[in-house]
Formats: C-alpha cells, structure tokens, sequence
C-alpha cells in the first residue's frame, strides 16, 4: 500500500524527505516505553560533555601558564601562541646542517613584501638614573657580544629587536630582562652570549664604548626603521625551525630579522610599557661601572644657627720688592761707580765754501778772489 508520505519520499525535494522522516522517528518514539529514558540519558551526555570541555580547557590553560613559566614566557601569552613560542625561545631547535646548507636555505625563503613599519621612539626618563645606566650596559652588552663586528647600522637593528621585545607582552618588560631571559639555564637562553661563556671573553675599549654608544643613541630615541617591529634574528650560517614560521623583514650584514606572523608583529601588539626598575644581574658586574643610588627629592639639612653674610673686598695691591741676585746686584754697583764717558764727538760735516762777495768781517783778512768769474 502506498502512503502519501512514501509519494513524497520519491518524487519530493530533500527538505520535504527530510521532514517526512522526522514525523516517523517522532510518531516511532512517541508510542515507545523507552523515550522517556533516552531523553534523560541524552540529556546527561550533553551536561557531561560539557563539562569536560571546559575542564579540559581550564586544565589545558593550567599546562599553558606552567610551560610559559618554564620557559621564561609570562602566562598572560594566549594559548596559539605557545608552540611557536616554544620553537622561538630554544636557541638550540637550529636544523643540524653545514654552514652552506644552511646560507643555501636562508636564500630560499623569500623577504616579505608587506611595507615595514618603524616602531616607535623608546626613550627611559632621565630621572631614574640607577634604571638608566643599568639599561645602557645590558643593551650594549648585547650589542658588543652580538654583533661587534657589524656595522653601525648592524648593531642598532641589534639594539632595536631588544627594544621591540621589551614593548611585546611574550616578553619581559625591561632592557635587563630580555637581554638575560632565560640565561639560568645551559640552554633556552633568548641571547646565546649570556649561557655559552661569551662574557668570559673582556671586550676592547674601543668595541665597549662602540656598542654604549649605539645603546645609549637607542635609549634616547633613536630608532632603526629599517627593521621595523623585528623581534628575532639569527645569523646567516644557521637555521633555525621557527624561520618559516615568522615573517622574514630583512638581512643587514649576516643577521636576518624576523618579526611575528598576524597582529602579534603589528604595531597594536608593542604596548607593553616599560618596567619600573631594572633587575641587577650578577653577569654584568665585571662590565656595569658603580653608581650609587642617588636620592634627588631628599632635603638638605639646614644648620642650627644663622650663617653671618660672607661680604667679599678686594685687599690692597701688594707690592713686592724683589731683591737681585748677589753677583747682578755687583754688577749694578760697579756699574753705576764707574765715570760716565762723554758721547763721541759728531762726525764733521761737508766743506762749504764762502761765497767771495761776502765783505770780511772786521778782523779777518782780505781773501783773494778766484780768477774765475761767478756767473751771473
């Protein structure tokens, strides 16, 4: 016998097959004893499900916060994050290949394309001296230890990946912090120079005040764009797991600098503002010079009785007879004893012939006239 129902289930569309089957299932179940008891346990399936989702998610974010503690990561770092943070944060996850494997590889994956965008200028107040000082040795210790024989331009890119770390929630929040992230341990440390015996090594004058130079030009304002918001690099004879994950910005000398995938390497993520004081790290003794904290808002202690005004006058000139020298004063003597000498006669003058039309003068005798006339 045909139904109108099994009309429909041949000739209709899907929907009306759909709901055809739903009306049987829904008469079928309706006159069961049992549907009562398969809507309960339903019903326990779907609280019990989840509940488990979310304790395996509060559990999972549990496991999340202890693997970025153990890593040196803030637990605030989201979930999606943490594997590739992971990779990042291991020096040692680099493929086990030569030098010129490694260069070969470095050329294969491709620059990015997207425009570079410069961060902004990070600058330290000039009041926290103490915070100050300690953050020029560490960055300049990164910069000397990292990259001393790159060019100005080399270490300031160096200077900025510290400075775009410090402004990243993954990261610490101070200059120090960075730089020193993870240096307890043989391996995991963000900068090698801090856990393989680099520091052993006592930099040159000329390369430490070099590298200051370039840590103090970055903590003033000065920003390398080039580089924009790079947070990784590594040099160009390895290479490391997480380059492919990253967005490969740029190579100044033999560093290539990465900046995160996503929103996380835009300028919205670096809003992380600089911590409040500056960690002292014991490494840094045998470079940092000595400065006592100076407490600048302490007032001076005034003195317990009246400071009489200090009036100022000029005393007389003094006059200072200087007495000669034994032998020099005899010499003066003898001198002025001797007779002075009369001056040397003047030599005499040109002959001038008298003019013979001149009369004597009374007393003198006649002069005799030239034979030779005067012209007249």
């Amino acid at each position: 016998m045909t139904t109108n129902e099994d009309v429909i289930l041949t000739g209709s569309t899907f929907v009306d097959r759909i709901r055809v089957v739903a009306r049987r299932l829904g008469a079928r179940m309706a006159f069961s004893e049992l549907t009562p008891m398969l809507v309960s346990l339903l019903g326990v399936l779907f609280i019990l499900s989840l509940s488990g989702a979310v304790l395996l998610t509060q559990r999972l974010e549990e496991l999340a916060g202890q693997s970025a503690q153990t890593i040196g990561l803030p637990a605030s770092v989201p979930m999606v994050q943490q594997r590739t943070l992971e990779f990042t944060l291991s020096p040692d996850e680099v493929m086990p290949i030569s030098e010129d494997e490694a260069r070969a590889f470095n050329a294969g994956l491709p620059f990015s394309t997207l425009p570079i965008l410069a961060a902004k200028p990070f600058i330290i107040p000039a009041d926290r001296l103490e915070d100050y000082t300690r953050a020029v040795d560490c960055l300049a210790a990164a910069v000397y230890y990292e990259a001393a024989s790159e060019t100005t331009e080399g270490q300031a890119a160096v200077a900025q990946v510290v400075l775009n770390r410090v402004r990243h929630p993954a990261y610490p929040s101070t200059v120090c912090g960075v730089v020193f992230q993870g240096s307890e341990r043989p391996t995991g440390c963000q900068f090698s120079f801090t856990c393989d015996g680099a520091m052993n090594r006592v930099p040159s004058i000329e390369g430490w005040a070099r590298a200051k130079a370039v840590a103090s030009s970055a903590l003033n304002g000065s920003v390398a764009a080039g580089v924009g918001m790079a947070t990784h690099y590594h040099t160009d004879y390895v290479a490391p797991y997480w380059a492919e994950r990253l967005v490969k910005m740029r190579q100044i000398g033999a560093h290539i600098f990465y900046r995160w995938a996503g929103t996380w390497g835009l300028p919205g993520a670096f809003t992380v503002r600089h911590g409040d004081v500056e960690p002292t790290i014991a490494q840094m003794a045998a470079l940092s010079a000595p400065l006592e904290a100076l407490d600048l808002t302490a007032e001076l202690p005034l003195p317990s009785e009246p400071i009489a005004p200090i009036i100022l006058r000029a005393p007389p000139p003094a006059i200072v007879v200087v007495e000669p020298h034994e032998e020099h004063a005899a010499a003066v003597h003898a001198a002025a004893a001797a007779p002075v000498a009369a001056p040397p006669a003047p030599p005499p003058g040109p002959t001038i012939m008298a003019s013979p039309l001149t009369p004597p003068q009374a007393g003198q005798p006649e002069r005799r006239r030239s034979r030779i006339a005067t012209p007249f």
